[in-house]
């Protein structure tokens, strides 16, 4: 929406397949438990970018976007401090998946009071 769809399904790709063909790499040349532990850091990394990829792409046209961000657009500056905290769960292994599926599995009211 503000950047563009083009190029944030564009970062995201790179971030799953990137992500995902480093770690493999890193594990295939691995010669000890940290590098393994790297490798295996790297591909739950693309799997995280996997999720954000998949929720990009649900919200592809403005309106879906519009409707998203709708309450946050009129607050920018407290969204954009939730969105730099929230932005710091890229780099724990499997939390946007996790997180995704749980927001997926309730409803809007009862995240609405967690």
């Amino acid at each position: 929406m503000f950047l563009g769809f083009k190029l944030v399904v564009s970062e995201y790709a790179f971030g799953v397949l990137g992500s995902i063909a480093l770690g493999i790499f890193v594990l295939l040349r691995s010669h000890s438990i940290w590098q393994v532990a790297l490798g295996a850091y790297l591909i739950c990394l693309g799997i995280n970018y996997g999720s954000m990829l998949a929720d990009t792409i649900s919200i592809a046209n403005q309106q879906n976007a519009r409707g998203e961000l709708d309450q946050e657009l009129k607050e920018s500056q407290r969204a954009m401090a939730k969105y730099r905290r929230l932005s710091l769960l890229l780099l724990v292994p499997l939390s946007l998946p996790v997180l995704s599926i749980v927001c997926r599995l309730l409803k809007p009211e009862d995240l609405r009071k967690a």
